[in-house]
């Protein structure tokens, strides 16, 4: 999957590129059916959070990387970050191809 990274105003060709990162971040801050146009968008965080039931992190987590393959993103690694009262992941994400180029090939 490649995204238009930029539109130059001088009559050049759109520049094209793979932006995992942001496109990762994207599905995580996202909450499940909170988007119009596309629904099955994003990570449901309000069923892990706010549900009577204790989830193992493991089952969270599993959740998220489900969410990003579905979403075209390769999960490399993930990072449990243990601090005190608190548990965070640090997910790494690669792209799946190297090609940048123009839009016209």
């Amino acid at each position: 999957m490649i995204d238009i990274v930029e539109v130059p105003t001088d009559g050049r060709d759109l520049g094209v590129g793979t932006s995992t990162a942001p496109r990762a971040a994207n599905v995580v801050a996202t909450q499940l059916g909170s988007l119009e146009y596309a629904p099955d968008f994003g990570v449901d965080k309000r069923f892990f959070l706010e549900s009577p039931i204790r989830f193992q992190t493991e089952s969270f987590k599993a959740h998220v990387i489900e969410r990003l393959t579905q979403a075209q993103i390769n999960v490399a690694e993930v990072t449990d970050v243990v601090e005190a009262l608190s548990q965070r992941l640090r997910l790494r994400v690669e792209n799946s191809d190297t090609t940048d180029g123009g839009f016209i090939r």
